[in-house]
């Protein structure tokens, strides 16, 4: 068996933190290109396939609170299968005016590529925000944001995501003129030890084979809140569902039960909703475990509770929360016997209609 510390994907992950700092400095000095195309827009579009579209989600999400401007996100294939679907400008819009962003950390999946060949023929500004600077996306793009230190080998996206989104979040921050989102963005290093803390309690947590987890986030929080559900489900198999908290009472509450476990990604607006959620789940049997900030005063009567950068917005501190559903998925990989360096059916980079 492979122990825990040996793992590719766990060692990745834990250099989450420098490559989160270098991507809030790369922000600072972004591309004025990418930012004259992103501040003049009347709607931008925000793409990615697999784990790149759920940080799609989460950038969408702060971007509309952050710059109050439409920006939506889609998988990469509605671009190319349905893009009259997702594009005002195909309808009698300005394309110059609707740029597409296009998340890929290879920068070759297939979709990415022939999503800014096909934007790039209709008028549409692109910009590529890649791990890899010299890939075939970022050669396309009219302008190209590259996370320095966000590459990686293993086959499932761990440093690149948040680093990544720390990237936008500072893009974000810079369009919409907001100083404060900027400044705690800058403060994030200091916080890396609260997401190795909250990393910690996954770890132990992942040594349960648990018969269903369902992880649950608001707002920003929904895309990572489905990101986790994505790394539990391809390195462990385990059925894994994702939910706005909320939505989570309309029906999909009936399988909580011991030996399930509810994680609530919860802060900001609406926190105090969101944590009766998840203790209610733990009422009904559910374990459960609530990473927070510091919106919470005294303790709960949930399970486990985590606190990861109190003191900064919510906003801030999304590129944190990834790390602790990082090593709940890996522990509970290999307790259940599974190798999470080589998810079965699966590889890096997707390149359609290959062999």
């Amino acid at each position: 068996m492979t122990d825990f510390e040996d793992l590719l994907t766990w060692r990745e992950s834990s250099t989450s933190g420098d490559a989160i700092a270098a991507a809030v400095e790369a922000a600072t000095g972004t591309d004025d290109a990418a930012l004259a195309v992103l501040s003049a827009a009347d709607r931008i579009v925000v793409t990615g396939a697999g784990s790149s579209y759920y940080l799609a989600q989460v950038v969408a999400s702060a971007a509309r609170a952050t710059t109050h401007r439409p920006v939506i996100a889609v998988p990469l294939s509605e671009l190319i299968l349905r893009p009259e679907g997702v594009l005002v400008a195909a309808v009698g819009g300005d394309a110059g005016r609707e740029p597409v962003v296009i998340i890929s950390l290879s920068g070759s999946t297939s979709e990415a590529v022939t999503v800014a060949e096909r934007m790039r023929a209709a008028g549409h500004p692109t910009i590529a925000v890649t791990c890899r600077g010299g890939s075939p996306l970022a050669s396309l793009a009219d302008a190209t944001l590259v996370s320095p230190a966000g590459d990686e080998a293993a086959i499932v996206m761990t440093r690149s995501f948040g680093s990544m989104l720390a990237l936008l979040l500072g893009v974000v921050a810079r369009v919409a003129g907001d100083d404060g989102l900027m400044t705690d963005l800058a403060r994030l290093p200091g916080h890396w030890g609260d997401a190795s803390a909250a990393a910690h309690v996954g770890r132990r947590l992942g040594a349960t084979d648990w018969s269903r987890i369902v992880v649950l986030g608001g707002g920003p929080a929904f895309g990572i809140a489905a990101e986790w559900g994505l790394k539990l489900t391809e390195t462990s198999q385990v059925p894994t569902s994702a939910y706005e908290p909320l939505e989570f009472r309309h029906g999909p509450i009936s399988v909580c039960e011991p030996g399930m476990l509810v994680v609530g990604l919860v802060g900001g607006d609406g926190v105090a909703e969101e944590v009766a959620v998840v203790e209610e789940a733990a009422r009904l049997g559910a374990q459960t475990w609530l990473i927070a900030g510091d919106e919470i005063e005294g303790g709960t009567t949930a399970g486990e509770l985590s606190r990861i950068a109190g003191g900064l917005c919510s906003s801030a501190r999304l590129p944190l929360l990834l790390h602790p559903g990082h090593a709940l998925a890996l522990a509970l990989a290999l307790t259940r016997g599974c190798d999470p360096d080589a998810p079965r059916h699966l590889g890096q980079v997707v390149i359609l209609g290959s062999d």
